[in-house]
């Protein structure tokens, strides 16, 4: 009985062996891997997308790593990979991409949205890679080789990620955030806008968006007063000028709420509290303890008129990256809250009320 037992398990085993396929494995020296992809409108051609890959390619002991940029004209990014493949004598993985870049003429016409869906089902694309906008072109920052870099895109990484550099002028979205504001109501994308410059790139502005295209591009300080709405980054200077007189705060600490009120039978509003801390970092000449109160209340006069002045922009933009439509339907529980919100919106006020706080003037005494 047991030696017919044991028959029957070998007969199955062999004929499960039969129907399985080959895993697919490839050893790591047959791959080549993707860092970061670029995505262009195709220009003098009938496609509607040109792709750009850039692969790393290892370097030996005594020569470092250097990249390859992969280009293909296609309608999708499916068939673009399918012809990169071509061109290239490994597999493509792209589990090491982790920025993904659209050309900026691209955003002007409309958002790629079947580009997006390709990457969101692709198990291999990392939900974690930053997104932005490649000016003047995606590709145009893919060739790009700062200096200063070490591995291939790594710059890139690095500034993105602010392992490297802090500044309140990059605001990087991760993909899955950009995804998520393709499609949540009351809250859109935005994206930072890299631009290539001969052998380095200036991140500094901000790309706004709708679900259809890209709106509008702010400014370095209106990217700055994005970052202050969001509570992204609390390092960063402001600049106050008082006829003659003229300081810099460093501020340390950044700090922002707001409510949204709608009074019934009265004109609705946003009401945006800041708070700001920091110290004097550069002044015309010396500013000492008992002149702080003064330059707070300038400081504070000149922060609410400029905020209230982007949040004006932004909202005549008919954009809303801040997620202020979120926030309302999050608030108003009923079937039409979505349809209450896009009336509201361009009518809105902004009163703006700002406490800046200098604790340090700077000097050595």
């Amino acid at each position: 009985m047991k030696k017919i037992v044991k028959k029957s398990c070998f007969v199955c085993i062999f004929l499960l062996l039969l129907i399985l396929s080959g895993c697919g494995f490839k050893d790591i020296d047959k791959r080549i891997f993707v860092v970061s992809i670029g995505i262009d409108t195709a220009s003098n051609s009938q496609k509607k997308y040109d792709i750009s890959l850039k692969f790393v390619i290892p370097g030996t002991k005594n020569e470092p790593d250097d990249f390859l940029i992969v280009s293909e004209k296609a309608n999708s990014i499916s068939e673009a990979v399918r012809m990169i493949k071509t061109k290239v004598d490994k597999e493509i993985d792209f589990g090491h991409a982790k920025v993904i870049l659209f050309g900026q003429d691209l955003l002007r016409e409309k958002l790629p949205v079947e580009i997006n869906y390709w990457f969101a089902r692709r198990r291999d694309i990392q939900q974690i890679a930053w997104v932005g906008v490649g000016k003047p072109s995606a590709l145009d920052v893919l060739k790009v080789k700062p200096k200063s870099e070490q591995l291939p895109s790594n710059a890139l990484f690095l500034a993105l990620g602010k392992d490297g550099s802090e500044t309140p002028y990059i605001i990087p979205p991760f993909y899955y955030d950009f995804k998520k504001r393709l499609t949540e109501k009351g809250l859109d994308p935005m994206l930072p806008i890299i631009q290539a410059k001969e052998s380095l790139f200036t991140i500094n502005t901000m790309a706004l968006t709708n679900k259809k295209k890209m709106k509008t591009i702010l400014t370095s300080e209106e990217t700055k007063f994005l970052n202050y709405m969001l509570n992204k980054e609390g390092k960063s200077v402001l600049k106050v000028n008082k006829g003659k007189d003229m300081i810099i705060i460093e501020t340390q600490k950044v700090k922002t709420k707001y409510n949204i009120i709608t009074p019934p039978g009265k004109q609705p509003y946003i009401h945006v509290k800041l708070k700001v801390k920091g110290r004097i970092e550069e002044a015309i000449k010396a500013v000492h303890n008992e002149k702080l109160t003064h330059y707070e209340k300038e400081s504070e006069k000149m922060l609410n008129k400029r905020m209230k002045k982007f949040l004006e922009k932004v909202q005549k933009e008919g954009v809303d990256p801040i997620g202020f439509g979120m926030r309302y339907r999050s608030r108003h529980f009923n079937s039409n809250d979505w349809e209450e919100w896009q009336h509201i919106y361009p009518t809105l006020k902004f009163k703006v009320q700002s406490n800046v706080q200098i604790e340090d003037t700077g000097l050595i005494e």
